[in-house]
Formats: structure tokens, sequence, C-alpha cells
């Protein structure tokens, strides 16, 4: 649901929880790290966590264990993994990519 949210700009079935302009900007790079927001990890060329062959506006919440929450804005696609390999997220996401038509 998290994942939902972002995707869908802060607004739940109607109403605007968060404003969209705060996403926006959580998903913006941060002056101390390039691929870093507020708690998002942003797919951008240059860095160690770049997912080539996945769109630069990907970005994803990861955690302890290979949990990831992966926004990929221009599907309206919210992927969710639990205990996936960290090192392997990448390619999985370029696999969901390439499978859809």
């Amino acid at each position: 649901r998290f994942g939902l949210l972002f995707l869908n700009d802060g607004n739940w079935n109607g109403t605007q929880l968060t404003s969209n302009s705060w996403i926006e900007e959580a998903t913006t790079p941060s002056l101390a790290n390039n691929n870093y927001g507020y708690l998002w990890w942003l797919n951008k060329k240059g860095s160690a966590r770049f997912w080539n062959g996945v769109p630069e506006n990907v970005y994803y919440a990861a955690g302890f264990g290979g949990n990831f929450i992966i926004i990929i804005p221009d599907e309206e696609m919210v992927i969710v993994t639990r205990w996936l390999e960290p090192s392997e997220i990448g390619t999985f996401v370029k696999q969901v990519l390439n499978a859809l038509p």
C-alpha cells in the first residue's frame, strides 16, 4: 500500500494523503547522494545502484533481507519482493519489464 501511495502521487482512493509535491521531493536526488532521495533509492546512471536496462525514473525502498518496494511509474506498477537476493533485484526488475507486452 505504501508503494501504491507513492505511485499515485500521494492520493489514496480519491483522498490526497500526502501532497504530490512532497512525493516528487522525496524521489529527487539528494545533495549527499545522486541516487538517494528521502528513504528511496533512485535508478540513476553513474551510481553503483544503477540497474542497466531499467528506466531512470524507477525508484525503490530497500529493506533488510531482500525486501523491496519498487515503483515503476511508466508502467503504473509496484513490485514488492521478500527475501530476494539484493544483488539480483536489478535483474529481476529488468525481467519483469521485458515480460510486458
